[in-house]
């Protein structure tokens, strides 16, 4: 009796099991094709960021051999590197607002001009050779010798001083971030009635009402989107600052973490400043998410 009851106990939690299994199947099936996107984000980005606060606590090398647990390195940030933090908002504020000058009617046409929209499309790939590439390529047209020389020249301008200078540099950088901008602003046009505008001109209104009273308006949520996304992006500008601008530029918050992780092998204060700039990052990005109402996902 014995022998026969025991196979009967151990079948049943099996067969409460197979049945739980298909009662809640959708629910196994999603926690199954979310798990390697949860272990992913587990490996890739959590374990990272907690290493990455861990070593912002410690004094220079100290964390890989004997660890000396302090908050100097952010008092030190707050005592000698606010102007560099300053630089770097400065620089990522300017460059947004560049990209919104010259991103905006770029995103009309890809939305509403359908003759140049495969133009602008091609001029959207520029970006994506990266900020290196870039930096290298404006490096080499305003050489003395360089494609641009001659023109320059008939304008009375030397290459030499846009080559290290403050337009270069933004002009580098709204270049790699405007993508960002055009997306978002085109699909917040996407959403806007053409009807609207032909009503307006309809009724009267001047193209640059059209634009102020109805365009704008109702664009706003891209348009903070787009700024938000292109600020919290350029934060961490490393390459633009180091190939073309000046020593006024290159004071960035990435480049002094360079030197001090790189260089000076002082992994507490280059780990400390890496956490307020991800901190800045994630502040502007939950600021984005929270005021756009969805416009980045649109």
């Amino acid at each position: 009796m014995a022998g026969s009851v025991r196979p009967l106990a151990v079948e049943r939690p099996r067969a409460g099991l197979a049945s739980w299994l298909r009662e809640h199947r959708q629910l196994v099936s999603g926690l199954g094709l979310l798990l390697p996107a949860f272990l992913t984000s587990l490996l890739l980005s959590v374990v990272p960021l907690v290493y990455l606060v861990r070593v912002s606590l410690t004094r220079e090398a100290t964390f890989f051999f004997t660890a000396e647990h302090t908050v100097e390195n952010y008092r030190t940030i707050a005592e000698r590197y606010l102007p560099n933090l300053w630089e770097t908002i400065y620089l990522a504020g300017l460059s947004s607002l560049l990209d919104l000058i010259v991103g905006y009617p770029f995103a009309y046409i890809l939305v509403r001009k359908v003759r140049y929209r495969d133009l602008v499309r091609a001029t959207m790939m520029f970006p994506l050779f990266g900020p290196l590439y870039l930096s290298l390529g404006m490096h080499y047209l305003f050489l003395p010798n360089g494609p641009l020389a001659p023109a320059l020249n008939l304008l009375g301008i030397e290459g030499t001083s846009l080559l290290y200078s403050l337009p270069s540099v933004l002009f580098a950088m709204a270049i790699f971030t405007l993508p960002f901008m055009v997306m978002n602003i085109g699909a917040a046009l996407s959403n806007v009635d053409p009807m609207l505008e032909e009503a307006a001109t309809c009724l009267g209104a001047q193209p640059w009402q059209t634009f102020w009273r109805v365009l704008f308006p109702l664009s706003r949520s891209g348009i903070l989107a787009g700024l938000l996304m292109c600020f919290g992006w350029n934060l961490g500008v490393y390459v633009q600052p180091l190939v073309l601008g000046t020593i006024s530029e290159q004071r960035v918050l990435a480049i002094a973490l360079y030197q001090k992780g790189v260089i000076q092998f002082d992994y507490g204060l280059a780990a400390a400043m890496g956490v307020v700039l991800m901190a800045l990052a994630f502040g502007v990005t939950w600021l984005s998410l929270r005021l756009s109402r969805g416009a980045l996902g649109a």
